[in-house]
């Protein structure tokens, strides 16, 4: 049975089932949205609160509005860009939102807080959202509302961190052998307290160490790769405000070099368990039953000898009898080759 896909009637019901809809989209098992949407004054866009509450800001919400005056008729591309990256919005702070069974906020703030926490984050959430966008848009029946905003794209935020994170999932996938968009997808269904331990543990379970390690040493290679992470996600912060094309330039520059440190890292490890090759001994020749006889030093030939090595010896004639001259008609000369060393 195929599920038939009704239309938001209006924008508070669009709002109303976007929670619902971001969590049956990404699979995860639950959302901490209260179901609360406050419409927020000065610059903010879209937040996601700690407490549950989806803040929107009227530059989000005005174009949605417009929408819904306009329900079916054709409209301009300019305007479906804008409803579009409204409706993005909702999808990336609804991702926030999204974690696994049990999650709470409070561990999600505190992971938040943390080095490359953020980062991460947010680059996944909006990274997902994008992938995802189309999907969302007709669940909700807006491509029913808004006829053509499926076929028209627009920019994205977080310009330095999104590239960061597909190259990170990318390589994972590449490593383990996934489909694309499996560790994103598995990344977006955490909070921030299991998104960089998940992505670890990706890390370590891409090599042979989970077969080749202890326990103790399990937990010291997990402990560097974490570090590398803190370490290079934070260095995102410093291209986020920079223009789109600079910022993801840098991002992927930077998330290279990351990315070098952590097969490193990966590959010193599994060195270790390699035995390094000890010197080995020859054995000593037996003694032969019957003595050879040495063999003579090769004597050091002289240079009259190697000049003449590739010509016949000439012949010693006496005095009183010339030599008889050989008819020129009939001589054989020697080859060119039989003079070469």
């Amino acid at each position: 049975m195929t599920a038939t896909l009704v239309a938001a009637p209006s924008l508070e019901d669009l709002l109303t089932r976007s929670g619902p809809e971001a969590v049956a989209l990404s699979g995860a098992a639950q959302s901490a949205w209260n179901g609360q949407v406050i419409e927020a004054t000065g610059e903010v866009l879209g937040l996601a609160h700690w407490d549950g509450t989806l803040y929107l800001g009227d530059t989000i919400l005005d174009p949605l509005r417009q929408m819904y005056e306009r329900s079916g008729e054709q409209q301009p591309i300019p305007d479906l860009v804008r409803y579009r990256e409204s409706l993005a919005t909702i999808l990336h702070e609804q991702a926030h939102f999204l974690g696994p069974a049990g999650a709470t906020q409070e561990a999600a703030r505190g992971a938040f807080t943390q080095p490359g926490g953020r980062q991460l984050e947010e680059g996944v959430a909006e990274a997902w959202a994008q992938d995802h966008l189309n999907e969302f848009l007709t669940r909700l029946g807006v491509d029913k509302v808004a006829p053509g905003i499926n076929d028209v794209t627009s920019g994205g935020y977080y310009p330095a961190y999104v590239p960061a994170v597909r190259i990170l999932t990318t390589d994972l996938e590449n490593r383990a052998g996934l489909n694309r968009g499996e560790v994103l997808n598995a990344l977006n269904r955490q909070t921030a307290e299991g998104q960089l331990p998940l992505l670890v543990t990706l890390l370590y379970n891409s090599s042979r160490l989970p077969d080749l390690d202890t326990p103790a040493e399990a937990v010291e290679v997990r402990a560097r790769l974490e570090a590398h992470l803190r370490n290079a996600l934070p260095q995102l912060d410093a291209f986020e405000l920079h223009p789109p094309g600079f910022a993801a330039a840098r991002s992927r520059s930077t998330t290279g070099a990351l990315l070098t440190h952590l097969h490193t890292e990966l590959q010193a490890s599994e060195s270790a368990h390699t035995p390094h090759p000890t010197a080995c001994a020859l054995p000593t020749p037996a003694t032969p039953a019957t003595p050879v006889t040495p063999t003579p030093s090769r004597l050091v030939p002289t240079p009259h000898h190697t000049a003449l090595s590739a010509l016949a010896p000439p012949t010693h004639h006496p005095p009183s009898t010339p030599p008889t001259r050989a008819n020129p008609h009939t001589r054989n000369p020697t080859p060119a080759r039989a003079l070469a060393r």
